[in-house]
């Protein structure tokens, strides 16, 4: 199916795999609350609130049958505590958690280059999103090594904190894209700007900006 443009799909594999996620936690933990994609449960007032987004990348996930992912963030009192993002059909498991590092299948990932530029770094986002900036594709090409797009932010956020890029940008996710990628984002001293808002994340359906970097030097040097 089509939500609200032709290009933005819903297959029946997000809902179901939703649902068995949700009865699953919900089976195991009383008392959740769950902020999802699919919206196939009922907020609840909780502290206890999983961010879940089913399939991100649905579009591949129906053309190109890879780069997909599911992502769910686990945060108590608004506060993060882990986050897992599943690669599945390469079978690669990020895993966050605070203040106790980042995971990729087990082996824990490596702190990121604090020291690292714009110049130096490749930068995934989509064309409109480069349409933010004043300016051009062409100027923007001079100021960093190259530029990609994958078609799945947690993914993409992940790529970042494994070193395979070093930013990330979108004119417009939903908390579901970026709330388990930023715990494994932050574990390996990386950083991102969400909405302007000052807890750095939506609790609501709300879209916002997003920027994840490697360190503020990248991340200052794309806000200017």
């Amino acid at each position: 199916e089509t939500k609200a443009n032709s290009s933005d799909f819903v297959t029946n594999v997000d809902k179901s795999t939703e649902v068995f996620l949700v009865e699953g936690i919900k089976a195991a933990f009383a008392d959740q609350d769950f902020l999802t994609e699919e919206d196939t449960t009922p907020r609840v007032d909780s502290d206890e609130l999983w961010i879940i987004d089913p399939i991100d990348g649905t579009t591949n996930f129906i053309y190109q049958k890879k780069n997909f992912a599911i992502s769910i963030a686990y945060y108590h009192k608004k506060q993060p505590i882990f986050g897992i993002v599943y690669d599945v059909m390469a079978d690669k498991m990020f895993l966050g958690i605070t203040n106790e590092g980042a995971y990729l299948n087990g082996e824990k990932l490596p702190k990121v280059n604090q020291d690292r530029t714009l110049k130096e770094s490749i930068l995934y986002g989509d064309l409109y999103s480069l349409s933010m900036f004043e300016k051009s594709p062409e100027d923007l090409r001079k100021e960093l090594v190259s530029h990609r797009y994958l078609g799945a932010a947690s993914l993409e956020i992940c790529a970042v904190a494994e070193n395979q890029a070093q930013a990330y940008i979108s004119r417009n996710l939903k908390v579901w894209d970026v709330a388990a990628g930023v715990i494994v984002l932050n574990e390996v001293g990386g950083s991102y700007y969400f909405g302007g808002h000052d807890n750095g994340l939506f609790y609501n359906d709300s879209d916002g900006v997003f920027l994840s970097s490697q360190n503020k030097n990248i991340e200052n040097d794309i806000k200017s």
